[in-house]
C-alpha cells in the first residue's frame, strides 16, 4: 500500500505531502497523477485510442511463479480496470469493484470456486491487496497506471485485452501474460535477452524456446497459438526464416517501445487477419 510522506515534489521543488509506493520505485504527487491520467488517456499512435497499463517486465516472475497460466490471464483482465491511485480495481465510472463485479468481469459467477481460489492465492501472496473496507488493489508492484522512470516495462492496451477475453480463453490469456517479461524493447519480438540493443544480438525464441521460456509443454503453445486473436486478428505472428521460426507481439495489444511502432511491424499484423 501506499503512504503519505513529506519530500521535495521532482517537478516544483516545493517541500510536500506526496504518496510513495512501499516498493520505493515510483512517486506520485498529485499534481503528477492529474497529469499522468490525461496524458496517457490521450497518448494515440497512428490516431488510435491508446488507454493503457504498465507492466514492470523484472518484477511478473513473482507473479507467474505462483498463479496458473489460467490465473495469469485473469489477472491480466483485472489490470486492466486499476485507476492512477495505488491500483484501486474500478468500474466505469470509478467505484470500487466487489467481489462480485469482478466474478462478472471475469465471467466467473458459474465457476466461483475458481473464481476464490484466484483471489485467495493473490491475497496470500500480496498480487492484489485490499484495505479492510471492501476496495481491491493490484499490486503496483507488477501493474500500474501512471508515469515511471522504469524502462524495463510494457504497455498493454486494456480495450484489446477486454476484446480479447470475450473471445479466448483464460489460459490465452496466461500464455500471453507469460511471454511479458520475453517482449524486445524495440520490435516487440520475443526473445531471450529483451534488452539488446544491436538488432544483430538479438536472440530470437523458437518454438520450443518460447515454450520452455514460459514453462509450458511445447505442443500445448503450438495448439494454442491460433486461438490467440481477437476480431480475427493475431495477438502474435509467427515469421520463418529458412528453418527458424520467430515469434512477435501485436503492438495494438502489448507494446514495449516509446516511439510510435515501426510501419512494418504494424504491416505484418494488418495482413494477418483470419
Amino acid at each position: 500500500m501506499a503512504q503519505s510522506r513529506r519530500l521535495a515534489d521532482p517537478e516544483t521543488g516545493e517541500l510536500i505531502y506526496a504518496t510513495v509506493l512501499d516498493y520505493g520505485d515510483r512517486v506520485i504527487t498529485e499534481s503528477q497523477r492529474k497529469g499522468a491520467a490525461e496524458h496517457f488517456e490521450r497518448e494515440t499512435f497512428k490516431g488510435r485510442n491508446a488507454g493503457f497499463t504498465f507492466t514492470s517486465m523484472d518484477d511478473i516472475h513473482y507473479v507467474t511463479e505462483r498463479l496458473t497460466t489460467a490465473q495469469c490471464g485473469y489477472l491480466l483482465v483485472l489490470q486492466c480496470y486499476v485507476d492512477y491511485d495505488g491500483g484501486r480495481i474500478v468500474k466505469a465510472r470509478g467505484e470500487s469493484m466487489n467481489t462480485a463485479d469482478m466474478l462478472n468481469v471475469l465471467q466467473l459467477k458459474r465457476k466461483r470456486s475458481t473464481f476464490y481460489d484466484f483471489m485467495s492465492v493473490c491475497l496470500e501472496s500480496g498480487i492484489i491487496t485490499e484495505d479492510g473496507h471492501g476496495s481491491y488493489y493490484v499490486n503496483p508492484r507488477y501493474h500500474f497506471r501512471g508515469a515511471t522512470q522504469n524502462r524495463a516495462v510494457i504497455r498493454t492496451y486494456t480495450a484489446k485485452v477486454r476484446q480479447a477475453y470475450r473471445e479466448v480463453k483464460a489460459v490465452d490469456l496466461g500464455l500471453m501474460y507469460r511471454m511479458l517479461p520475453y517482449v524486445h524493447v524495440s520490435n516487440n519480438a520475443l526473445c531471450d535477452n529483451p534488452t539488446e540493443r544491436d538488432p544483430k544480438k538479438i536472440r530470437w525464441f523458437n518454438g520450443k524456446g518460447l515454450a520452455a521460456a514460459i514453462g509450458v509443454d511445447e505442443k500445448t503453445l503450438t495448439r494454442r497459438l491460433p486461438y490467440m486473436k481477437f476480431g480475427g486478428e493475431y495477438v502474435i505472428a509467427r515469421t520463418s526464416v529458412g528453418p527458424q521460426r520467430m515469434f512477435q507481439f501485436n503492438p495494438s495489444v502489448f507494446y514495449r517501445g516509446n516511439k510510435t511502432p515501426d510501419e512494418s511491424l504494424i504491416a505484418k499484423f494488418n495482413g494477418l487477419v483470419a
